[in-house]
């Protein structure tokens, strides 16, 4: 190597370094959950919390994923029958750039018992947060209730939102609007624009136990 080129690179390094330094807070900005480029799997621990994350486009920065306070747990002898339900408050973390550095949330939700399919128990957790304007839904066990939300066609029973009249049906699937797809929970009246957000479970027959343990990503409602 000659010593023009010895330069070039020489004085080209810094120049490199900031336009790195320019776009990996842009795409943070853009992509706040990606991971670190090259990254395939890593944890870290957040506030004591730990957190999974398969990286890849965040370049040199560690995701800002929302962080769950607990696992929430179920026997599933607290769901005896189809249609047997449990309320729960989902907590969880997100990473927030201020002195506190996390914004806490509480998420209400419903773990609700289907009918069986194929002899086997159907479960749907689902975020009480209505998808239309964030009021906080309820579970209507006695299908001929739904007449107060302007509902009279229910067969099931369903979620319905008190403040608006949105409907939604466990045992129908709808639009998401997003990569996941169609999801348990259509809207059969009302302005809500999509189902209710679902959470993630476990269910292990064997411990005979369910365990929620993660909300589906984007906003709360």
């Amino acid at each position: 190597m000659d010593r023009r080129a010895f330069l070039k690179i020489l004085f080209g390094l810094p120049l490199l370094g900031a336009i790195g330094l320019f776009i990996s807070p842009l795409v943070r900005y853009l992509r706040p959950s990606a991971g670190p480029i090259g990254e395939t799997l890593t944890k870290f621990s957040f506030k004591g919390s730990p957190l999974e994350w398969k990286g890849g486009g965040g370049l040199f920065s560690n995701p800002d994923l929302p962080v769950r306070e607990r696992d929430i747990v179920f026997s599933l002898d607290d769901f005896p029958t189809p249609w047997s339900y449990q309320t729960f408050t989902f907590g969880q973390k997100s990473r927030e750039y201020t002195f506190k550095g996390f914004q806490a949330i509480n998420i209400p939700g419903f773990v609700v018992r289907l009918p069986d399919e194929g002899g086997e128990k159907v479960f749907h957790a689902v975020s009480r947060i209505c998808p239309h304007m964030g009021c906080v839904f309820n579970f209507l066990t006695d299908p001929a209730k739904a007449v107060d939300y302007n509902y009279p066609l229910a067969k099931n029973p369903l979620f319905a939102c008190p403040c608006h009249f949105s409907v939604f049906d466990p045992l129908q699937e709808g639009a998401t609007g997003t990569d996941l797809g169609d999801i348990r929970g259509a809207v059969v009246s009302g302005p809500a624009p999509r189902p209710p957000r679902i959470f993630e479970m476990d269910v292990d027959t064997a411990a005979n136990k369910l365990v929620v343990t993660k909300v589906e990503a984007g906003g709360i409602s």
